[in-house]
């Protein structure tokens, strides 16, 4: 401490201050000034001021005692501290050696009257104090919560102390170049402006401090050494003189301590960013102090990338992670690393001032004489004399802390995020006349119930994912909220930069899908369509002895309804019951479809033990069936009704063959389901199948059709019956006899292209009742009984016997010649076949110059090429069903337009490419 004689030290201003005469003369004097400033500690930013009245004037008490404390209370003061400089001049020097008072002048600490409090009074005059701050500290008397998208922290501090008319000086230069990273989200969580900014300062590696001059405090802002500027030329360099040493005519630093610190050496960053869920965005920056045991680190969270949740979405440009990973993790590292070496000191310094450099000189230890900035400064300033006026005498005390200036400045961590812990509400928005706006994370974006700011548009909101039980990897259940829903969002790490949305709850507009409590049984999930007032859903009714699953579609009144079968009306829910079992209905049109074989069975499985496929009882028909087969047909082969191994014995085979398909083969093993190996349909009931149409029934195969009956077979045709067979036709039957009858119209049978043989064991007897029998033969009719035989022929009538030859007539008469022929009409003849082949690709382009092979029904080949426009005409085919069999594409296989179109009539996985 340095008590000094001289001209008033301090003098004080402000436009609320009282003063008094035509001159405007300050009505008080500040007698004492005591405070401290410090880089980036607003805490630390606060000065006190004693003021007295100047007893010169001897104002009385009524005016000195009634200062109105209001209007002097959140104004800018300035307290001037008079500096005098080093050196006293000395006449005959060369150039300014002998100059005096270097760096002579004002000091200013401009400030806010924050408090403005009655001290007391003495003797002579009354007491105030004034409580000074810089204008920052009105930031720590708001607290807003608003959310910034897209803008830098740069954009964030303009933007929140656009309120506040003071000036500021950024001073950035740094890793950035001035030019900081947009963010996708920032929140104001409900913080004073003052924490919000200093957190993100802090994060980013921003400092400030305050410069005072003109009646007025600047804010500067800095992240680059280089922003400090020099002290005035009585301080660019300070002297260290021990209190014991000589008397100097300079202000100077009489204590002075240098300090090392263990700092850690190592900062590793993680994050995560699901629109890069696999990228390795760990980063690690290392500059450890040169002492020993610095290897520590310090594992964060980064929070450096940016999944594009801002107003620009997808369509914005990502941001460098690894970029600012590393400048968030750098600077984390150097507000250790310049903690580790600081020198504290005292001295009676009235002009040392926070924020700008000195070089110290003096020091014994030689390595600590440098240039420091200096990082805060106490000062106290006390006029001692007993009254105010002139040549008073004061004390001086500065205390300081220094950083060297080549060691990079950053501020500890001091604001945390808010750390969020419940769930907040806030609705869905989205572009008018949209009702659902999301993107392909299936994000949307929300309005927070606190936005003051918003107006309920797609620039209101930010794009959240949301959350499911199970959802990802293409698989899950996936709700999107459509726009004006309200939404509960909670935060991973409770950190409000990163919120997602939880749940959907109800309210008075948005109430449940179903009536409630009249519902309360029933868990349902339902749609709305888009723009519309139809719905879909699925339900589960958990009512006790009524319980019911089902999946509904007010499309086409579309619904299957599995258990006790009750309708779901929409929002009513619950309605009239409609049996029991499963019931899959629709007003369009339904398809049942299984790639791989389908069942429809209506045999046992009570309570449904057993694999699905246990079709025992069906495949124990089917073999029953195809063993009446065999047996029949053997039988019909026995009485040479069909040939022996062929015909029906075909037929027995291809139902074997259709029977081994539909039980398969067992192999052994838990997982062994061996049935249906082909795409076989099975229609089977321990009761009847019946099938009924107003219209047409059609029944087809490409190859075999049997119907197998244990008892009767009944054909009741309201028309007429065709059957129309390409090669044979053979007609069984082993016990009961045949009867073809005709109520009316005539009985016809022809043989067209050969004869007709009727055989009977007994007796075959022709009868017209009330007509004639005709035989006609174009060469001869030959009759045969025992040992006689009756020739007619044209060359005559002849009788050959071998017994008695007996005429019965009641006259005889024999004529000359006369021939009287029966007329025969001609048969119709069937005429060859004629096909037209086809043959294009994929891309409806010919397959030119292609063989191929047809078969008719009789087994006749026909071969052939197609042209240039992929065509052919085959004739000459027998009545009947083909085959076409294309040969190999002659053109390049790989070639596009190779890829041929799959059949239309069978379902494939995918074309093949070439000729099949």
């Amino acid at each position: 401490m340095l008590t000094l004689t001289q001209a008033r030290t301090l003098s004080i201003s402000g436009a609320a201050l009282p003063t008094y005469g035509v001159d405007g003369l300050p009505m008080f004097a500040p007698v004492r000034l005591h405070g401290t400033e410090s880089i980036g500690r607003l805490e630390d930013c606060r000065y006190l001021v004693t003021l007295r009245t100047d007893d010169a004037y001897a104002f009385s008490p009524s005016v000195t005692a009634n200062l109105d404390l209001d209007k002097v209370v959140g104004t800018e003061v300035t307290v001037s501290i008079q500096l005098e400089g080093k050196g006293h001049f000395i006449p005959g020097l060369a150039g300014n050696a002998g100059l005096g008072n270097i760096g002579a002048g004002t000091r200013e600490i401009t400030g806010l009257v924050t408090a403005a409090r009655v001290a007391g009074e003495d003797r002579h005059s009354i007491l105030y104090e004034l409580e000074l701050r810089p204008w920052l500290y009105r930031a720590t008397l708001t607290q807003d919560c608003r959310i910034f998208q897209d803008m830098s922290v740069v954009e964030i501090t303009d933007a929140v102390l656009a309120k506040y008319p003071y000036p500021v000086d950024k001073r950035l230069a740094g890793a950035f170049r001035g030019i900081y990273p947009k963010r996708d989200v920032q929140r104001q969580a409900f913080e004073t402006d003052w924490a919000f900014l200093q957190r993100l300062w802090e994060e980013w590696g921003i400092w400030w401090w305050f410069e005072h001059d003109a009646g007025h405090h600047r804010l500067v802002l800095c992240d680059t050494m280089g922003g400090h500027h020099p002290h005035g030329a009585a301080y660019e360099t300070l002297r260290y003189m021990p209190p014991d040493g000589k008397r100097i005519d300079e202000e100077h630093i009489h204590t002075l301590s240098v300090t090392s610190r263990l700092t850690p050496g190592r900062v590793t960053v993680v994050d995560y960013d699901y629109t890069r869920p696999r990228a390795n965005l760990t980063v690690t920056e290392d500059n450890p102090r040169k002492t020993a045991s610095a290897d520590g680190e310090i594992y964060d969270w980064g929070d450096h990338s940016q999944p594009l949740a801002g107003a620009q979405g997808l369509a914005g440009e990502p941001n460098d992670a690894e970029q600012e990973a590393r400048h968030l993790a750098r600077v984390q590292l150097e507000a250790k690393r310049c903690a580790g070496l600081r020198a504290n000191g005292k001295g009676n310094l009235r002009g040392l001032t926070v924020g700008c450099t000195f070089a110290l000189t003096g020091y014994p230890q030689q390595a600590a004489n440098r240039e420091y900035v200096v990082v805060s400064c106490m000062l106290d300033i006390e006029e001692v004399a007993d009254r105010t006026g002139t040549g008073q005498a004061y004390r001086c005390e500065a205390q300081f802390e220094l950083l060297p200036a080549n060691e990079p400045f950053r501020l500890e961590r001091s604001v945390h995020k808010p750390s969020l812990s419940g769930p907040e509400k806030a609705i869905v928005v989205g572009p008018a006349g949209q009702e659902v706006w999301t993107d392909r994370y299936g994000r949307v974006k929300v309005q927070f119930e606190w936005d003051r700011q918003g107006k309920l548009d797609e620039h209101a909101g930010i794009w959240l994912r949301v959350l499911s039980p199970w959802q990802g990897n293409d698989m899950g259940a996936t709700f999107v909220p459509r726009v004006g829903h309200e939404v509960a969002v909670t935060h991973y790490y409770g950190d409000p930069d990163l919120p997602v949305i939880a749940g959907s709850p109800v309210n008075a507009f948005r109430e449940p899908a179903l009536d409630l409590p009249a519902n309360r049984a029933v868990s349902v999930i339902r749609g709305r369509e888009f723009q519309g007032t139809a719905s879909g859903h699925v339900a589960i009714d958990d009512t006790q002895g009524q319980i019911q699953t089902q999946i509904a579609s007010d499309a086409g009144a579309s619904q299957l309804s599995l258990g006790n079968l009750r309708r779901i009306l929409r929002k009513k829910g619950r309605a009239d019951v409609r049996g029991k079992g499963f019931d899959l209905r629709t007003d369009d049109w339904g398809v049942v479809r299984a790639l791989k074989g389908l069942f429809v069975l209506t045999d046992g499985q009570p309570g449904g033990p057993g694999h699905a496929k246990d079709a025992k009882e069906a495949v124990g028909r089917l073999t029953r069936a195809r063993e009446l087969q065999e047996s029949l047909a053997g039988l019909a082969q026995q009485h040479e009704a069909q040939q022996h191994g062929a015909d029906q014995s075909e037929v027995a085979k291809a139902i074997k063959a259709r029977n081994d398909s539909i039980k398969g083969t067992p192999s052994g093993g838990e997982n062994d389901f061996p049935e249906l190996t082909e795409r076989d349909i099975v229609f089977a009931g321990p009761a009847g199948i019946s099938l009924a149409a107003e219209r047409s029934t059609h029944l087809a195969s490409n190859e075999d059709v049997a119907i197998t009956s244990g008892r009767h077979v009944g054909f009741a045709v309201g028309h007429s019956l065709f059957a129309s067979v390409s090669n044979a036709f053979t007609l069984f039957v082993h016990k009961a006899g045949m009867a073809l009858v005709a109520a009316s119209g005539k009985v016809r049978i022809e043989a067209q292209t050969d004869g007709i043989d009727l055989k009977a064991k007994q007796s075959v007897t022709v009868t017209s009742t009330t007509d004639s029998i005709q035989l006609h033969a174009a060469k001869e009719i030959v009759l045969h009984a025992g040992n006689t035989q009756v020739r007619i022929s044209d060359q005559g009538y002849t009788v050959h016997t071998a017994g008695e030859h007996t005429i019965h007539a009641g006259s005889h008469q024999t004529d000359g010649p006369k021939g009287q022929g029966g007329g025969f009409p001609p048969f119709p003849k069937s005429g060859p076949g004629q096909l037209e082949v086809l043959r294009h690709y994929v891309t409806d382009s010919p397959v030119e110059k292609s063989a191929f092979t047809v078969t008719d029904s009789l087994g006749a080949k026909h071969t052939g090429t197609l042209d240039a426009s992929g065509r052919a005409i085959v004739s000459g085919l027998a009545a009947g069903a083909v085959s076409v069999k294309h040969e190999r594409d002659p053109n390049d296989p790989w070639v596009i337009g190779s890829y041929l179109k799959p059949p239309a009539w069978e379902p494939t996985d995918a074309a093949a490419p070439g000729a099949a």
